[in-house]
């Protein structure tokens, strides 16, 4: 059976359109930033909305092993976004008498917010969202990767 890698490098030759088909090819190392396997893991994806009453404050938390990767992206329609204070953080399962490990990935006031994130640990990784208007607000989240949905607040 012809090697996978082959067969893909032959099928690129042969392409319409190329003036000169490649005839070398450098092996370049994979480098450990590169491709990350996530094992057993279940890959999910999921929106949500979370509400955040005027004055109040809550945590949107997902269990993260570390290693493991999601990409997400929120948003939140009020009158001054400025007034949603947010940390996106991550932090171990408390431990009674022992102290925790925690980690800030962005704090800001945007009213939005997008990227990635591969858990420098396992634990708790979420969203801490102060909602300092007199408005009602609803958080819109979209999350894809290797999580575990939590207890909503």
């Amino acid at each position: 059976m012809p090697c996978p890698r082959f067969a893909l490098l032959v099928s690129l030759a042969l392409l319409p359109g190329l003036s000169t088909a490649q005839t070398e090819w450098v092996d370049v190392p994979l480098s450990a930033e590169t491709w990350w396997e996530q094992g057993n893991a279940e890959f999910r994806q999921g929106e949500y909305a979370i509400d955040v009453p005027a004055g109040s404050a809550l945590e949107y938390k997902l269990g993260l092993q570390e290693g493991a990767m999601i990409t997400y992206s929120w948003t939140v329609a009020m009158d001054d976004p400025s007034l949603l204070g947010v940390e996106f953080h991550g932090h171990t399962e408390p431990v009674p008498d022992e102290p925790g490990t925690v980690m800030f990935y962005k704090v800001h006031q945007e009213g939005r917010e997008s990227g990635a994130l591969r858990a420098p640990f396992s634990g708790i990784h979420g969203w801490y969202l102060d909602n300092q208007s007199e408005q009602d607000v609803v958080v819109r989240l979209k999350v894809a990767g290797f999580y575990q949905e939590l207890a909503a607040p």
